[in-house]
């Protein structure tokens, strides 16, 4: 059988299009197809038959495929189009400027209309994928035909500039998405393959066995046509064993053609089934060097991995991926998976109950779903129902949604929604229009009351809490106290995440990390087991960005790597999209792999996204990677395009964005240092109104920096008192961070005692020498914990001991020995004292 007259097979549509797409390049008009489906449907004889259409009208042509070993190398794909016959020679693609390497294709397309075939695109290299979406901003100009093949999303997107703009408009993209055969398409293909009709149940029986993948048909058949066998009912039994034969020599080239790591990772997918979420499976494969969130991508891509909140292996992978360990390397390997398991797995399912999905057994988080449910004219729904559903659809991004729902302020104002739903959904409300205000805000606000004042309920503190933390408004101590009130259990009170969420991330802000992530895992929790992936992803970005300002990275990449593996199987919020891209671009730089944040700047930022609450943050990020990689003029327009946005919002504490004291080394780094010390001197002034440590001692860094003198040396000196005492604020208190606060203020010896603290008495437990009740200073948990430590367990025995994550073991003893007044693990060798 011919393989590419098989693999066109009900291919008309797409055939259609593609000579459509050759005919404009003829007449001098731009073309961009992206043609997406499974391995095997037939993507690649598609483009071939455009690539020669095209050759056979006169037409330049280029082909460039990805590899999952040439991933990682810099302009792969750019290079092979470049080495093409048709193509004009240059130099190394690294060396041209983004521009200037498009304009080498769009002048050879002038001169000759040219096509560009790029296959197995999702295996492109980042700086290929960058070029590629620059060209297709560009490819207007000129006669040239982009076709590229891959997997979901094999073509990228323009994405925002400085302004949230895209920089040119691009051209329009044809999107054919390749299905399975048909029983019928299945039937004509064995028609010309065996010259004439099979016997129906032959072609019944292939249909099943080979799922209407066409690579995977043509090679059953060549196999029986091989061995001389006849398409009968009675071989109709060989299919599926020939089926399953075909996807596992598929599969083990795969393998072989993956990283070492990949290949960990996939065995760790095979033995832990469905069991262990993508965190738990990185730990699993001891993953280095490449991020667990990219890993699941590409073997996703390869068709390797399937699945979103639990990764598996289709039929057949498992098998092959695990066929080459020993006996006692599967044993270990499952053991190590049952070990995880019981402490990383999602709860189990609850069954029906009151608290069920309003939206049913579909997607979750559905806007069509929640918007019948919120504009519901019938006066008998709950309120509370409309307040869940409001509330997991604002978690998922769709605020718009919420927003119009015209029952909204109907619900807050009939007699009969009882008061607790009302006060939250006015909480509600408002931390959207805080969040992501649009133009519609000023009418909405005229129908709705403002937050009351002190706040009525948990939901209204915990919006209280967020907006007196990012204005400044409240002292921390305030902020503290309603975010603590907030996440504290209130019956009769509906807990909502998005709100909860709010007063975690208030916390963050006034330096309580450790309440914060306490507060973010009964969030994560909750969402994992009402199933609504996309608030358990918002959930676990927060918690990554809460574990990032603490200086937790390995506890922040796992978070991280969840939230990004979610957002690429579709259950992220785009509004969440510039905080998981900056905290990556953060990370990156925190361990000092400059290039990778690089590439991690390049991702493609919805532009949906620009008004919502992270969009700053990215924009800050972006501006700390171009002040890393000396590129001030870059880094500028980022920071003040960032600054610009808050003070529109009216957030002007730094502890949020400190982007005031980037911007000042940005200014200085450009030679203007009267610049830099006026943005470094209001940036001090903001952190010394709102008060915390943390923001003080930022800010006094840079205008130790960006000053001379004696001004200069008195800022550094403050900020190493700041940030080296003993109780020295958490964000500061990883070795790292202190190691860079000594090499930036000079400070050299031990940390210096806080205010107050000259005759604390050094010892075990020094509470219990100043006559105060140890036990009663300690929760029931930290005492665990504590009792553990001193028969001599580790941090991950402790966690599995008492079925919590080893984050939380490690906080609980950070509270210990900060409310003890203790050094460390060695000053708990001694009993607790009992309580009485």
């Amino acid at each position: 059988m011919d393989r590419t007259s098989a693999a066109l097979v009900e291919r008309d549509g797409e055939l259609a299009l593609l000579r459509a797409a050759v005919a404009d390049l003829l007449a001098g008009r731009s073309r961009v197809v992206a043609v997406e489906g499974a391995p095997g449907t037939g993507r690649s004889a598609l483009l071939r038959y455009a690539a020669a259409r095209a050759r056979d009208a006169g037409c330049a042509v280029a082909h460039a495929a990805g590899s999952p070993t040439e991933s990682a190398l810099p302009f792969g794909i750019v290079t092979q189009l470049l080495a093409g016959p048709d193509t004009p020679g240059a130099p190394a693609p690294a060396a041209l400027p983004l521009p200037a390497l498009c304009e080498l294709f769009l002048a050879a397309a002038r001169e000759r209309p040219l096509l560009l075939s790029v296959d197995d695109a999702q295996w492109a290299d980042a700086d290929s994928r960058h070029w590629l979406e620059a060209l297709i901003r560009r490819a207007r100009g000129a006669p040239l035909a982009i076709l590229v093949a891959g997997t979901r999303g094999a073509v990228p997107a323009g994405r925002p500039g400085q302004d949230g703009r895209s920089d040119e408009a691009p051209a329009a993209v044809a999107r054919l998405a390749l299905r399975p055969l048909t029983p019928l398409g299945v039937a004509a293909m064995l028609a010309a393959a065996f010259e004439g009709p099979v016997d129906p149940a032959f072609a019944g029986a292939a249909a099943e066995a080979c799922a209407g993948n066409p690579a995977v048909l043509r090679a059953v058949v060549d196999g029986i046509d091989a061995d001389g066998l006849e398409p009968s009912a009675h071989t109709a039994a060989e299919l599926p064993r020939r089926a399953a034969e075909s996807v596992g020599d598929r599969t083990a080239r795969l393998i072989d053609g993956l990283s070492e790591e990949h290949v960990r990772l996939l065995r760790a997918i095979a033995a832990a089934g469905p069991h262990l979420g993508p965190a738990a499976l990185g730990e699993l494969a001891a993953l280095r060097t490449v991020p667990v969130s990219r890993a699941l991508c590409l073997l996703t891509d390869t068709g390797l991995v399937e699945g979103t909140d639990a990764p598996r292996t289709p039929p057949g992978v498992a098998e092959r991926a695990l066929a080459g360990l020993t006996g006692a390397e599967r044993a270990a390997l499952h053991a190590r998976a049952a070990v995880l398991a019981p402490r990383t797995a999602p709860p189990a399912d609850p069954g029906p109950s009151a608290d069920a999905d309003p939206f049913g057994e579909g997607p979750d988080c559905d806007e069509r779903a929640g918007w019948r449910l919120l504009n519901s004219p019938d006066d008998h729904v709950p309120a509370a129902d409309r307040l869940r559903a409001a509330d997991l659809l604002a978690t998922c991004g769709h605020e718009t949604t919420v927003r119009r729902a015209a029952a909204l302020p109907r619900t807050l104002a009939h007699p009969d929604t009882p008061e607790p739903e009302r006060n939250a959904l006015l909480a509600l409300h408002w931390l959207i229009e805080d969040t992501a205000p649009t133009e519609e805000s000023a009418d909405v606000a005229a129908r709705v009351p403002p937050l009351p004042v002190p706040p009525r309920g948990p939901a209204q503190e915990g919006v209280a809490a967020l907006r007196g933390a990012l204005s400044g408004a409240l002292p921390p101590a305030r902020v503290r106290a309603l975010a603590g009130a907030a996440l504290r259990p209130a019956p009769g009170h509906p807990p909502l995440f998005t709100t909860r969420l709010a007063a975690c991330y208030a916390l963050a802000l006034a330096d309580s990390h450790e309440d914060a992530a306490a507060g973010l895992d009964p969030i994560v929790a909750q969402a994992r087991a009402l199933r609504a992936r996309t608030a358990v992803a918002a959930a676990l970005a927060v918690r990554a960005s809460v574990a990032l300002r603490r200086g937790w990275l390995q506890e922040a990449e796992q978070d991280l790597a969840e939230a990004e593996w979610a957002a690429s199987q579709g259950s992220g919020s785009v509004k969440s999209v510039p905080l998981t891209t900056a905290l990556r671009i953060l990370l990156h730089l925190e361990r000092d792999e400059v290039d990778d944040a690089g590439r991690a700047a390049t991702a493609e930022v919805p532009l949906r996204a620009v008004s919502g609450m992270w969009w700053p943050t990215f924009l800050y990020a972006r501006g700390r990677l171009g002040l890393r990689t000396g590129d001030h003029g870059a880094a500028l327009p980022d920071l003040l395009e960032c600054g610009r946005g808050l003070l529109a919002r009216g957030w002007t504490n730094p502890s949020f964005v400190p982007w005031r004291s980037a911007a000042a080394l940005a200014r200085l780094g450009g030679g203007d240092r009267t610049g830099a010390t006026c943005l470094a001197a209001a940036e001090l002034a903001e952190a010394r109104a709102w008060g915390s440590a943390s923001a003080i001692g930022t800010a006094l860094l840079a205008v130790g920096r960006v000053t001379e003198g004696e001004r200069a040396r008195a800022a550094r000196d403050e900020a190493a008192r700041l940030l080296l005492r003993e109780d020295t604020p958490a964000e500061w208190a990883a070795p790292r961070r202190a190691r860079r606060v000594r090499a930036l203020t000079g400070a050299h010896g031990t940390p210096t005692p806080p205010p107050g603290a000259g005759g604390r008495t050094k010892g075990p437990f020094p509470a219990a020498h100043a006559g105060e009740p140890v036990r009663e200073e300690l929760t029931a948990a930290e005492t665990r914990a504590a009792e553990l430590v001193r028969e001599g367990l580790t941090n991950g025995a402790i966690a599995l001991r008492l079925g919590v994550s080893r984050r939380m073991v490690e906080m609980h003893l950070s509270r210990v020995y900060r409310k003890l007044g203790l050094s460390g693990r060695a000053d708990l060798s001694r009993p607790l004292p009992d309580k009485d």
